[in-house]
Formats: C-alpha cells, structure tokens, sequence
C-alpha cells in the first residue's frame, strides 16, 4: 500500500459547530457506507478514521491510559491550547508518538463498525455524558473546550472521506 502524504492530499472542506452536526455527517457516512459509494483520500480507511475518533472521544470521558509527562503538559497547554480553541482547523499530517499508539485504529476495522463505534461515543454525549478527563497533552480541559477539540479532530479526518 502507497502512504498518502496528508498534508497535501485531497479532502473535503468540513467544518462541525456541534455534537448534532457531526451526528448529521455520521449518517451520510452511513448512507454512503450502504450505497457502496464511500472512499477515502488519506491512508485510513472509513472505518478506521471512525474507530480513531471515537476513541480520542471515549478516552475523553472515561479517562486515557497514558498521559505525557507533566512538564509536556504544562508546554502543550502553554503554547497549544489557545491555537486547538482558535477558529483555524486543525492540521492533517500528524504522526501520533509511541507513546499514544492506543489512540491507532486497527488494519482490519470495517467502514460499518468504525464509523458505529463513533456514533456510540457521539450518543453518550448526547444523553448526557461530560468530556472531564484530563488530556494527554493539554491538561484538564473543560467539558466545553473539549467539545470544541473532538469536533475539529472528528472534521479534520473525517474530511479525507468521501462519498
């Protein structure tokens, strides 16, 4: 398999201003996974983009396994966190650390079960549940902030998918 250079492939301009937006996206996700007409520009399929974020979002509200170190925390919160709140989309083309290899979707995720696994983690919100857990990198966040941080990411890579 080709790895895609993910800063400069091609993607779909997508912008998520609430929990109800992304839920909206997920089922044209879905619609597309039924029609058999999905794809995807990046190096992740559907279902592992799906998996990947819903993670990230689970992690958010039942805690992560793994935090960086304080000191890395202090900086990332210092010099990250007003950039991750700021209107600008967050960038493609990250490479997570070892260190966060929790956070990798698995080869042989389908589209179907991906994309369900971040539409349960989707409704979680929607019944309720708060985003509390400290983040890796940026310290604790507020249920608010980490809204904000999930929908960005969730339209960061959801964009590399089409349909």
């Amino acid at each position: 398999m080709t790895t895609v250079d993910t800063k400069t492939a091609p993607r779909r301009s997508l912008t998520l201003g609430s929990i109800d937006e992304l839920e909206r996206e997920l089922d044209r996700i879905d619609a597309a996974i039924q029609a058999g007409t999905i794809g995807h520009t990046g190096n992740w399929t559907p279902g592992q983009i799906g998996e990947h974020c819903a993670k990230f979002m689970r992690f958010s509200i039942d805690g992560f396994p793994t935090l960086a170190p304080g000191i890395l925390r202090f900086f990332g919160r210092m010099f990250l966190l007003k950039k991750a709140m700021g209107p600008e989309p967050l960038p493609s083309g990250f490479k997570l650390p070892k260190q966060a290899s929790v956070l990798l979707p698995s080869d042989s995720v389908t589209d179907a079960t991906g994309i369900g696994e971040l539409r349960m983690q989707v409704k979680r919100l929607q019944n309720g549940e708060r985003m509390t857990q400290t983040s890796p990198l940026l310290g604790k966040l507020t249920h608010e902030q980490w809204v904000v941080l999930q929908l960005k990411h969730c339209a960061m890579h959801l964009s590399f998918i089409t349909y």
